[in-house]
């Protein structure tokens, strides 16, 4: 097992085991999801940005980011894998075949007028309950979302525009998912979480396997682009859901020819690095404080965790001052190259890229990596400006460290 401990972030390679294919992130299930997520009028695949003058200074052969702040007007990711987990439940519940149905079909008035009945719930940190209360503001449904202690209040009123009733808490993250579980049973609300925990998993796997629909974007453009796949694929994690759902599907694709994959988080919540290190499941407690509020997770989702384990060579633990590193470089292109808004949580993978190709004191992990001339490289950037404040601080201020 490889270690390197560096300014501002800690990396570790684990020895991967016999590798855990987990059966429904596939290539067809992808475009499953994608034939239903296609009938929203809102749908179109988000742009696929090629970083050639970047890749060219970082000496890789391609950088690619997957800029998911065109997602559907959201300004986020998330919509995909939660519209994808709500349309699930309720052809389940109402006996309907996903396949078969789009989502017009839901808006018709005798099948609607029950679906407005049902009354839904989550804990968020922005993102997931945006995207759960605008598709649930479209299907005429009450939503009510729990968000951790400083959640800024650019965060809540983008939840309420979307006509839900949002509650902060006292606690942490994880502490306000517990209080939502007991809320959720309580209440007989439908609980809809990108988290997994024991007795908890269904829908969870569905938001992941709704994610397998920016993979199979990217994937595809990569292709039209002139490149087979990547060879190094960057992620960010919180709960992990979504890179489950991303590097699941990648995995299921190419097998043992698949990408080496990556996964980055912040040095205060930092479960998938710790658990790794630790050789087994590890909870991260505390107030979890990052500038990535997103990521902000203690606790991974667990599902998540027993695939991720097998496919995932290394891991990221890093500072607040890496992922602004990340804001600040995509928002200022060189050359030719597109300029991408994106936020705390989105730009982490590109802020570690950007410095495993450009500080000597991370190029013992660039070459364990074997990130060379031949690398092809896919980063997602998960989040525009979300928080308009935090994200003039960064880009305008210099806020949460300039340092390389």
């Amino acid at each position: 097992m490889y270690k390197n401990n560096t300014k501002n972030c800690k990396f570790i390679e684990a020895e991967l085991g016999e590798y855990n294919y987990c059966d429904f992130l596939t290539e067809e299930n992808a475009k499953k999801a994608k034939r239903f997520i296609e009938t929203l009028e809102e749908y179109e695949s988000t742009p696929l940005v090629s970083l050639d003058a970047l890749a060219s200074r970082f000496g890789v052969q391609k950088v690619y980011v997957k800029d998911e702040s065109k997602r559907m007007g959201l300004n986020a990711f998330k919509g995909v894998g939660v519209l994808y987990g709500v349309a699930r439940l309720i052809c389940d519940r109402f006996d309907l075949d996903i396949e078969k149905i789009g989502f017009n079909d839901l808006m018709a008035p005798e099948l609607n007028s029950k679906i407005q009945e049902l009354v839904f719930i989550a804990a968020t940190d922005g993102n997931h309950g945006k995207g759960l209360s605008w598709i649930l503001s479209k299907l005429g449904c009450k939503c009510h979302i729990y968000m951790p202690k400083n959640s800024t209040e650019a965060r809540v009123k983008a939840i309420e525009n979307y006509g839900a009733t949002v509650t902060v808490t006292d606690g942490n993250y994880d502490d306000t998912l517990r209080i939502v579980i007991e809320k959720a049973a309580e209440n007989d609300w439908i609980h809809v979480q990108d988290q997994a925990w024991e007795g908890y998993t269904k829908v969870t796997n569905l938001i992941s396997e709704g994610y397998t629909i920016i993979a199979d974007e990217a994937l595809g453009q990569m292709q039209e682009d002139g490149s087979e796949k990547p060879t190094h694929i960057i992620l960010q994690a919180g709960a992990g859901s979504f890179a489950f759902g991303i590097l699941g599907y990648f995995a299921n694709v190419f097998k043992e020819s698949k990408p080496y994959m990556v996964l980055a988080e912040p040095e205060n919540a930092d479960c998938y690095y710790q658990s790794v290190t630790n050789g087994e499941y590890t909870v991260v407690t505390g107030e979890l404080e990052t500038i990535m509020a997103g990521l902000s997770v203690g606790e991974a989702n667990f599902v998540a965790w027993e695939t991720l384990r097998t496919i995932v060579e290394g891991y990221a633990s890093c500072s607040d001052s890496i992922s602004a590193r990340g804001m600040r470089i995509l928002s200022s292109p060189i050359g030719d190259d597109t300029r991408i808004i994106s936020g705390e949580s989105g730009a982490l993978g590109f802020g570690l890229l950007s410095m495993l190709c450009q500080s000597n004191d991370y190029e013992d992990i660039k070459n364990q990596m074997k990130i060379d001339e031949n690398s092809v490289v896919l980063l997602i950037s998960t989040e525009g400006d979300t928080d308009p404040k935090v994200y003039e601080d960064v880009i305008w201020n210099g806020g949460y460290g300039t340092e390389i």
